[in-house]
């Protein structure tokens, strides 16, 4: 077990009423489960810098003019392990064009070699009973 808190910086990027999340599996159910992209801010490192370089390590774009919607904090437990994260999240948009026009498509998460599907989502469907979106009050956020 690990005492440790991870920060995390997320980035909200929408498609009209669509949202940019990927797609994976939940060790513990074998349940999909959705989340924005982003990932883990290093020591040092502003977390309006490391949504930026996450979208560039991640998806090899760029990820522009972030605006702080909120804090959020989870604990929780991912393959059987504690876990306890705190989110920074960041709406913004992407330069490039080719992100938009996908309805779906692959990226390498770099820090764990394996590939993840991305895709738009509505976010009346992240909302829906049947559908595992981390987290609801991301959404709230969204749509303020």
């Amino acid at each position: 077990m690990t005492a440790d808190i991870r920060a995390v910086a997320l980035g909200a990027v929408r498609r009209n009423d669509e949202l940019l999340v990927f797609e994976e599996q939940s060790p513990d159910t074998g349940e999909p489960y959705y989340r924005l992209l982003g990932g883990g801010v290093e020591f040092g490192e502003h977390s309006s810098d490391a949504v930026v370089r996450e979208f560039d390590e991640e998806l090899g774009v760029t990820f522009t003019e972030p605006m702080d919607l909120g804090t959020f904090e989870q604990v929780f437990s991912y393959d059987r392990e504690p876990a306890h994260e705190l989110w920074r999240v960041y709406e913004g948009s992407i330069v490039e064009d080719w992100p938009y026009e996908e309805d779906s498509f692959t990226f390498v998460e770099p820090e764990l070699g394996i590939e993840l599907l991305a895709c738009w989502m509505s976010i009346e469907r992240l909302r829906d009973d049947d559908i595992t979106f981390y987290v609801s009050e991301v959404l709230d956020a969204v749509t303020r």
